[in-house]
């Protein structure tokens, strides 16, 4: 059960509907979300056919092999079709008077190997659903592509699915309560790897106790599974185009957020970027576009920034990528060394993130931390509202709103050795008078993270002025209750 870790409900919800037969399920998620292994588990439990759906054969070795496992499931000889049509078709007529479940893994991959897979699913799904006893799961890890096969209403499998999964990482909370190390190790872990259920694994697996055991159990070998895994996925996405999107993705992940920024980092002039953005953000869900959170509208502007949705990857292209050539030539204790020592600067970011889970997290399961419901929460970034030439940019960690009570807090996220002084929180007000929302007419709060503690005189203002502290000691203490 601890592979499966706060995927219980999951499991039983997939199990559920597939023993309802007649189904058509939807089961979609990042890569390293632990698809498969539901998949297997729910295989172990009620068995089932397994069909992986690999893009490195033709269509027609793909019908010659899952035929061959049809017949050797159902014990016949007589399973020969010659085309997708009567491959769909037949699972039916097999499934008649037995219960069966057949598991598509990596489905959206018959985008590219054979379109007409869809078109044969759909029909035999609705001429025969009724009559048999037959259950379908198509898994994938294209989010974007499992989207529009199933979701867009022009395409023929267009509300088919009865069942639609969603599989998400861990967010930190679940990370840290599974991890069981100090919170301190859990947000340095977490800055790394995110939320991947399959890292969280091999960390428990191999009795790791922290995240510079866990660098270097990846990287101090060039057999280890993980470390050329972004590269390899990325190739196989695209092929001879790869060169590009490895530009793009160690643009944004050094930094170079905005339109302008990534085409001076690559070949790609800002004008033809969104093609490769498209495909980023909406087919593979590598990269996300992030507004300042009092926006109104969520359309794409010079505002907007980029950022890559998995921690992992981020590692890997901002801080493994550009030392790769001495991993290549066998310096692997330099490269390791080099990424210890790269946590210090990546935590500090992810902590701001972090932060804003835990914002997220007591106002769903703490109540009476927050000093209201929050109904959006983000960054926010703009112009210094005191500067008259509107040059001075500031940023705010977290900003969190409630829109009908008219109630905005502030958050400020220190990842430092020093305890967070008074000066955090004048700053903190002073950058609060540039966020224009409900300015003559609002109800401001303030929180403050820091990984070091407070001053006294840091305590004595948040006791007078209502401001919510939080140390690493107190997330702790929570995180337990």
């Amino acid at each position: 059960m601890e592979i499966f870790f706060d995927r219980e409900r999951e499991l039983e919800g997939l199990i559920a509907d597939i023993e309802k037969y007649k189904s058509l399920i939807v089961l979609y998620g990042n890569r390293r979300v632990g698809k498969t292994e539901l998949i297997k588990r729910v295989i172990n439990k009620i068995g089932g056919i397994y069909l992986y759906v690999d893009n490195t054969k033709s269509s027609t070795l793909l019908l010659r092999e899952f035929s061959q496992i049809i017949r050797e499931y159902f014990n016949t000889s007589l399973f020969n079709p010659p085309d997708w049509d009567l491959f769909m078709k037949g699972l039916f007529e097999l499934s008649r008077n037995r219960q069966t479940a057949v598991y598509f893994d990596e489905f959206q991959r018959f985008e590219d190997i054979n379109k007409s897979v869809f078109t044969a699913l759909q029909k035999n799904v609705d001429l025969y659903i009724d009559t048999s006893r037959l259950s379908i799961v198509c898994s994938g890890s294209s989010i974007g592509l499992i989207k529009k096969i199933f979701m867009d209403i022009s395409l023929p499998l267009y509300k088919r699915a009865t069942f639609i999964m969603h599989l998400k990482n861990f967010d930190f909370v679940t990370s840290y309560k599974y991890l069981r190390i100090s919170i301190e190790d859990a947000i340095k872990m977490y800055s790394i790897f995110g939320g991947s259920p399959q890292f969280y694994k091999y960390f428990r697996l191999n009795s790791i106790k922290n995240v510079e055991e866990m660098i270097k159990n990846i990287f101090l070998s060039s057999t280890s599974a993980y470390v050329f895994e972004p590269r390899d996925f990325i190739t196989e996405e695209f092929g001879r185009r790869s060169q590009t999107y490895f530009s793009i993705l160690y643009a944004i992940a050094t930094g170079n957020t905005r339109v302008s920024e990534i085409a001076n980092m690559t070949d790609v002039k800002a004008t033809s970027l969104q093609p490769y953005l498209f495909e980023l953000r909406d087919i593979l869900n590598l990269i996300t576009y992030e507004l300042p959170v009092t926006n109104k509208n969520n359309k794409i502007d010079k505002k907007g920034i980029y950022k890559l949705t998995d921690s992992y990857m981020e590692f890997w292209f901002g801080h493994f990528y550009p030392n790769m050539n001495q991993f290549e030539l066998g310096n692997y204790r330099g490269v390791v060394n080099s990424l210890i020592q790269s946590v210090d600067a990546i935590a500090p970011h992810k902590f701001e993130e972090i932060c804003r889970d835990l914002i997220i997290y007591m106002n769903n399961e703490k109540a009476g931390i927050m000093p209201f419901s929050i109904q959006k929460v983000g960054k926010w970034w703009g112009r210094n509202g005191y500067n008259s030439a509107g040059k001075d940019q500031e940023e705010i960690d977290i900003l969190a709103i409630n829109e009908e009570k008219k109630a905005i807090m502030f958050g400020e996220c220190k990842w430092t050795g020093r305890p967070g002084d008074i000066s955090i929180y004048e700053d903190l007000k002073r950058k609060a008078m540039s966020v224009q929302w409900n300015n003559k007419d609002r109800n401001e709060y303030f929180i403050l993270f820091s990984r070091s503690g407070f001053t006294d005189k840091m305590k004595a203002m948040a006791e007078e002025d209502n401001v919510i502290l939080f140390d690493l000691d107190r997330i702790e203490s929570m995180l337990k209750k």
